[in-house]
């Protein structure tokens, strides 16, 4: 009887693990961090309690699990504006998520942009939006966005780990870039990441 408790208890902690693999964006996959745990079990069956909104957000997470990304956008879409200011925060991240696994992250900074407005508590969220960032070559906003996620799970009393990682990694890789002439033309380069900004905010 124990031991069988302990291999269902385990099982169900490799199941969490699994999960929260396909949580994480690419850079955005590596450095970004998974939703919480009430929302973000990996089975889609509805459990026992589980609110209406929980099952719907574990339905979605178990479609972009699957690679299933466009039926994982409409499901995250037909949930929805959730009342919750928290729970719509991470709707909007994981959707957004779901569109970094599609190779569309365009479309995700948007959504980030608006999870970090949502709920400005939301360390994960600003930690995607600072990967986003620095996907798109924007390194001043992804700088902001990596330090709004170490304050604010500093608050929360949470690990800054994932966002002061992804922050060192930015400071060293601006501090080697720094090692050029500053009349270099190829910092005149930097004008692009602005219009590529502006093309994903249409």
């Amino acid at each position: 009887m124990i031991q069988r408790k302990r291999t269902l208890l385990l099982l169900a902690a490799g199941l969490t693990l699994a999960a929260g693999k396909s949580w994480a964006d690419d850079k955005a996959k590596d450095n970004a961090t998974p939703t919480p745990k009430a929302a973000a079990a990996a089975p889609a069956k509805a459990a026992k309690g589980d609110s209406p909104t929980i099952t719907a957000m574990k339905a979605a997470l178990a479609l972009d699990e699957a690679g299933k990304f466009d039926d994982a956008i409409a499901a995250f879409e037909k949930m929805g504006v959730l009342k919750s200011k928290k729970m719509e925060a991470w709707r909007l991240n994981n959707e957004a998520l779901t569109y970094i696994h599609a190779n569309k992250s365009d479309k995700a900074l948007p959504l980030l942009e608006k999870a970090t407005e949502t709920d400005p508590t939301n360390y994960v969220a600003w930690n995607n939006l600072g990967t986003t960032y620095e996907g798109a070559n924007d390194l001043d906003k992804a700088k902001d966005a990596y330090q709004k996620s170490i304050d604010a799970a500093t608050t929360a009393g949470a690990s800054t780990a994932k966002a002061q990682g992804n922050l060192d990694a930015l400071q060293a890789r601006l501090d080697k870039k720094g090692g050029k002439k500053a009349d270099d033309s190829s910092d005149d380069t930097s004008k692009a990441p602005n219009d590529k900004k502006a093309d994903q905010k249409k």
